[in-house]
């Protein structure tokens, strides 16, 4: 080794300022292009910075900053991966050539739509054919139109036969979303006819009491409210030709799946159309049979990293948390999102900030509903800059106006990252948007080291899994087979 630092050092003064000397037969260091190009990553230590000409063969080892971070002596160390052009052009489509109806041509337009993305283009013929579909594409790319396009347009000529009784159903796994997806569709209905109801839970015992029947092409609502109000008969879903699982990675996690059978079963004759942004690595029993006959439609950019954002990653200690917190909401001028992995931190974090002097709205699973609406409303409206949540507010949240996601709890699952740091960087939102992590757990550095190899080799994430609980399980019962 001595032989070959001496070489390098030699030749130093020999080679041209855009060339970097490597010693025959190392594999350690990248190969590279002529120019520096891009940079891409930025390093507190600068022999580790990543420009887009560095590219690595499949054996090759490839360098981390992030490589020592589960040392306590890697405190104050950082990384910052720079947004980067992307290289696939992204194709779009005009409305009108899609064969879409005048009508709702219009009323895009009114919300500022103008063209078809790729993706939407791609999944409004695929629908149209009948089959079954995966819907899998990064956050914020549109998917809730790519879907309801092709059916609103199709009921418009296919209204419900009987009251109660709707001809598409989208479950989706929470309220917040239910809502947002329900103004969507509603405006897209009202320009053709389609009747659009949602419902969630919080009324349910009245609704069961005192039913309304009401002529309803679309129902939209969470697995628990669909599930009651049509095991008692509110709603009949025998005659709903589609079913649309919004969210489904989380709808078949283990934690839902029971609510959900039974309501697969009873939209048995539907086509099925399963809507995610990180692809399951298996349908669970019950939808197992649809796998053979189902028709993918998938982004190239699925499980990828977002490069079009500004994501920094601080490595610190637990202590230092709470002053990095309060600097960062201080000097936050934009909409912001304050990501936790538990609801005490989520709440305390809110607490925290009000103390000192920084309106801070807050989401979280352990909240009475009316609550939990008054406070992302606040944050909608404007009222409160910023919002601290759990991961209830990182599955398929609207988020465009958020121009900041802070991880002060960093996640210890790759879905959860991709789908945290899709609530900014979305279709429409504003340029410059950013994500601040705060990495401090060995389970957190193990994560990051995957996310920067990922970027460094310009691949998907691996092993990305949206079924967090039975990871979970499967933890618990192999440390207790360990234990034993």
């Amino acid at each position: 080794m001595k032989v070959a630092s001496r070489v390098n050092a030699l030749c130093k003064n020999l080679i041209r300022p855009n060339f970097e000397f490597v010693f025959p037969y190392s594999t350690a260091l990248p190969k590279e292009k002529k120019k520096i190009g891009q940079l891409l990553i930025s390093c507190k230590r600068k022999n580790l910075n990543h420009y887009s000409s560095i590219y690595y063969g499949n054996l090759d080892e490839v360098p981390l900053a992030s490589k020592g971070w589960s040392h306590s002596k890697a405190r104050g160390d950082f990384l910052t991966v720079h947004p980067f052009p992307d290289e696939m052009h992204e194709l779009t489509y005009s409305l009108r050539e899609m064969g879409l109806n005048a009508s709702m041509i219009e009323a895009l337009k009114k919300e500022g739509i103008q063209r078809a993305t790729e993706f939407q283009h791609r999944a409004f013929d695929v629908v149209r054919s009948g089959s079954h579909v995966m819907l899998a594409a990064e956050t914020g790319c549109g998917k809730t139109l790519s879907y309801l396009l092709p059916i609103i347009q199709e009921l418009s000529g296919n209204k419900a036969p009987a009251m109660n009784c709707p001809k598409a159903v989208v479950i989706v796994p929470n309220r917040e979303l239910a809502y947002q997806i329900g103004e969507v569709a509603k405006i897209l209905g009202d320009s053709v006819g389609v009747n659009v109801k949602v419902v969630v839970g919080g009324r349910i015992k009245s609704m069961m009491m005192n039913p309304t029947f009401e002529d309803i092409d679309v129902l939209v609502g969470t697995p628990g409210a669909i599930g009651k109000l049509s095991t008692v008969g509110v709603y009949k879903l025998n005659e709903a030709k589609y079913a649309v699982l919004d969210e489904a990675d989380t709808l078949i996690d283990d934690s839902f799946i029971e609510r959900m059978s039974s309501l697969v079963k009873r939209l048995s004759q539907s086509q099925f159309l399963l809507v995610t942004a990180t692809l399951p690595k298996s349908l669970p029993d019950i939808l197992a049979p649809l796998e053979q006959s189902m028709k993918h439609v998938v982004s190239p950019r699925i499980h990828k990293p977002l490069l079009n954002i500004t994501q920094k990653f601080l490595r610190l200690n637990a202590s230092m948390k709470p002053s990095h917190l309060l600097q960062t909401a201080k000097n936050n001028k934009s909409p912001m999102v304050i990501f936790t992995n538990k609801n005490q931190t989520c709440n305390w974090v809110a607490l925290f900030l009000r103390e000192n002097g920084v309106n801070c709205a807050n989401i979280n699973g352990d909240m009475n509903y009316a609550i939990r609406i008054e406070q992302w409303n606040q944050f909608v409206s404007g009222k409160a800059n910023i919002l601290a949540a759990t991961d209830v507010g990182s599955r398929g949240l609207n988020t465009i106006q958020v121009m900041h996601v802070l991880n002060y709890d960093f996640p210890l699952y790759a879905a959860d990252y991709l789908h945290r740091i899709g609530r900014v960087g979305r279709l429409g939102s504003p340029d410059s948007c950013k994500v601040t992590n705060f990495v401090v757990g060995e389970q957190e550095v193990k994560l990051v080291q995957q996310i920067e190899l990922a970027i460094r080799r310009n691949q998907p994430l691996t092993n990305v899994d949206g079924n967090i609980t039975n990871i979970v399980q499967r933890k618990i019962a192999r440390n207790m087979r360990e234990s034993v």
